[in-house]
């Protein structure tokens, strides 16, 4: 699916802070009931950029609408997603942090829910300290990175990875070097992440689970924690297995005994020390 993200708040445009006025806070400075004429102009001017970029740019199935402190009621949001949506049917709307029908999934930022939402939701968080592009910023690493998706799926939403371009719209190579890390990842292990739902028992220890569409096949990811190394025997409570147990990443078996309630895996000796995903059928 394609986004495009808008922000509502405007700081370059006259009409949203007006240079007459000192900019106490990143709210509209001037008061509209003093100045309508300002706030008209403000909103045929949202309403012109939205035009351009649900006109002009491709298709979409997404718009992502950031700062909640000017609400839709502010510059006419319903009538600009009609209008929209006939452009692009279909079209999902986050109007971020303003509870109501034009908010379609909520976005907690630069955090994770202590537990699994009953809504649609996901995760915005940076992959340096900050949104924008900053000199010599410390990045997270790929298995952090890793770790961080894994909690995110098996609670039932997505992670939103912000990676800030510099000012000519270039991602710098020890970025990217972490993207690739991640794909690669995915790439031997999606099969715990993409197209998955949410198990009961999701979490135990650092072991995350989520489960197949079929509702039968259940994957455990161990977030191998940053600076550790992979334990010879992966233990966790509930979801107990029946029949083979795989490694996805190279389709081997393992090895697992049950003790009442408590599952022991025996990793193959020789695997990269890396979070790891398994697949099995739960057992009824």
């Amino acid at each position: 699916m394609m986004g495009c993200y808008f922000s509502k708040p405007d700081w370059h445009c006259e009409w949203f802070w007006n240079p007459y006025f000192a900019t106490a806070n990143r709210r509209i400075n001037y008061k509209k009931e003093n100045h309508p004429d300002w706030w008209k102009n403000y909103q045929t001017f949202t309403q012109n950029q939205l035009d351009e970029l649900m006109t002009r740019y491709g298709s979409f199935d997404i718009l992502w609408l950031d700062g909640g402190w000017v609400t839709g009621d502010d510059i006419n949001l319903d009538g600009i997603l009609e209008k929209a949506r006939k452009q692009h049917p279909g079209l999902i709307s986050v109007d971020r942090s303003i509870r109501g029908k034009n908010e379609n999934y909520q976005t907690p930022e630069r955090g994770i829910p202590e537990t699994q939402l009953d809504y649609p939701w996901e995760s915005c968080i940076t992959l340096s300290n900050d949104w924008g592009w900053v000199p010599n910023a410390p990045f997270k690493s790929p298995q952090k990175v890793i770790n961080i998706l894994s909690e995110i799926t098996a609670k039932g939403g997505c992670l939103l990875l912000g990676v800030g371009p510099t000012a000519d719209g270039v991602i710098e190579e020890e970025v990217t070097k972490r993207l690739h890390e991640v794909g690669k990842w995915l790439r031997f292990n999606g099969k715990a992440i993409y197209n998955t739902r949410i198990t009961p028992v999701y979490r135990d220890g650092n072991v995350w689970f989520t489960a197949d569409k079929d509702g039968k096949t259940l994957y455990a990811i161990y977030a191998l924690p940053e600076g550790e190394k992979l334990p010879e025997v992966i233990e966790w409570k509930g979801n107990l297995p029946k029949g083979n147990m795989k490694l996805l990443k190279g389709n081997k078996r393992v090895k697992y005994v049950l003790k009442g309630d408590k599952v022991e895996v025996t990793l193959p000796k020789g695997i990269e020390n890396e979070p790891i995903a398994l697949s099995f059928v739960l057992k009824k």
